[in-house]
């Protein structure tokens, strides 16, 4: 398995390495386009994580994470004719790269964490609620046996 891997990665450096480190060189780091959309996945995975248990926050910051994956296209549309009122270069490009290595990629990745969370949590709500089940079956056993 490792052999595979190996060999995957290899192909990948050789055919789109030089790509990547072009890609990386090309961003301006200290933007404040990219500055800001970096805190703000920080704040939404904080977020996330910070409320996990309040059910209408997380609703609301899935609707959030949703409404900005599916509005990205036209979001990258509007940001290739006005990139000039908040960036100094163009980042965004007819394909969306852009949007999808800074906007919808880190978006996805929160929404997965968020998934994950509220699995742990549900498998923690089942758990308590057949421990409850199973008290009440040992109360009315125990009345039964009383009676």
């Amino acid at each position: 398995m490792d052999d595979v891997v190996s060999r995957i990665r290899n192909e990948f450096t050789q055919k789109y390495g030089h790509m990547m480190v072009k890609w990386y060189e090309a961003v301006d780091w200290q933007e404040p386009l990219i500055l800001g959309l970096i805190a703000t996945h920080v704040l939404l995975l904080g977020s996330v994580l910070a409320f996990r248990k309040v059910f209408s926050v997380q609703v609301v910051l899935f609707l959030i994470i949703c409404g900005t994956i599916a509005l990205s296209e036209r979001i990258n549309m509007w940001g290739h004719t006005n990139w000039k009122l908040f960036a100094t270069q163009n980042y965004f490009d007819k394909n969306g790269v852009f949007m999808g290595i800074f906007v919808a990629g880190p978006l996805l990745a929160i929404g997965f964490i968020q998934l994950i969370s509220n699995m742990h949590t549900m498998a923690h709500l089942v758990v308590v609620v057949k421990r409850h089940e199973y008290k009440q079956h040992l109360e009315a056993k125990k009345s039964k046996k009383q009676q």
